[in-house]
């Protein structure tokens, strides 16, 4: 995937119209870009002063990742213009007794969450490759972890690789856009939910696509893959929550991870590996006559 780096003469130069937005804004209005929820990810290392990685270090979240994949902060690691998320077995059992019963980690991924909030009226894209195994995720906007107004946007999720145990409705997740708008509960059992999906001919695993959402109102929001639209969701209620900007690749019990000859321990670490290009964020400004 090609940075949006120029060299002339001697110097490197980046062009504000290569982080131009995919989409058009509307009549008389601009995409601007928000340099604090967004990175090219050019760096050596994280930039903290945009991201948690430590799955129990963000204030308002501490979701250590679905059994039986435990997110770990090192599995995180910026590299060669890419955030890469790193997936695979731990060297031993973790048991964690967080969630008020004993429960078994024997794999590893990672999760990333904004330092800063985000609410409505702002586009999000970014360009991503999944790795090549059963573990999946993607790109996603949450408010913070309390219950009775609890709103959830998942731009898009998929999984790298079919497990041989997935249920019927899931195998084809692994070349897909899917998103969510979700709405929990005071129980934090119950949801309700929009959901809309589309599915391209390549795997999710095989190339880059860009995903994007214009979150447009507390009642609409607009998805894109590629920069074309592709389905408007309608929230359960009014989305109208301060939310935070998430990328995970973790596991999901309905593809689960098979005992013998998995993906996540036959890959090479190039393979269990998600790339991810970049994360923007947009807001609308007014164009001066």
């Amino acid at each position: 995937m090609k940075k949006n780096i120029l060299f002339i003469a001697g110097t490197f130069l980046t062009f504000s119209s290569l982080l131009s937005a995919q989409i058009k804004a509307p009549e008389g209005k601009s995409w601007q870009l928000v340099s604090e929820l967004s990175d090219e990810f050019n760096g050596k290392k994280l930039d903290t002063k945009k991201w948690i990685a430590d799955p129990e270090g963000h204030p308002e979240f501490g979701w250590i990742g679905r059994s039986p994949a435990l997110f770990i902060e090192n599995a995180v690691t910026v590299e060669n213009g890419y955030l890469n998320i790193e997936v695979g077995k731990l060297d031993e059992r973790f048991v964690s007794n967080k969630y008020n019963t004993a429960t078994n980690y024997d794999y590893y991924g990672g999760i990333i969450r904004a330092v800063k909030p985000v609410t409505y009226g702002y586009y999000f894209e970014s360009t991503f490759k999944m790795s090549k195994t059963e573990m999946g995720g993607g790109f996603w906007i949450m408010s913070k972890n309390t219950c009775g107004k609890k709103h959830e946007i998942d731009i898009t999720e998929s999984v790298g690789s079919i497990s041989p145990l997935a249920q019927e409705w899931g195998k084809k997740w692994d070349k897909i856009m899917h998103s969510n708008t979700i709405l929990r509960n005071t129980t934090c059992n119950e949801e309700k939910r929009d959901q809309g999906m589309i599915l391209p001919e390549t795997k999710n695993s095989e190339k880059f696509y860009t995903y994007g959402c214009w979150w447009k109102s507390p009642n609409e929001l607009l998805f894109y893959l590629d920069g074309k639209y592709v389905y408007t969701l309608t929230p359960p209620a009014d989305f109208d929550q301060q939310m935070f900007i998430h990328f995970s690749i973790e596991v999901y019990d309905w593809n689960p991870i098979p005992e013998k000859d998995s993906k996540l321990m036959t890959a090479s670490k190039k393979d269990r590996t998600a790339l991810i290009d970049y994360i923007r964020t947009y807001k609308l400004v007014t164009v001066k006559p």
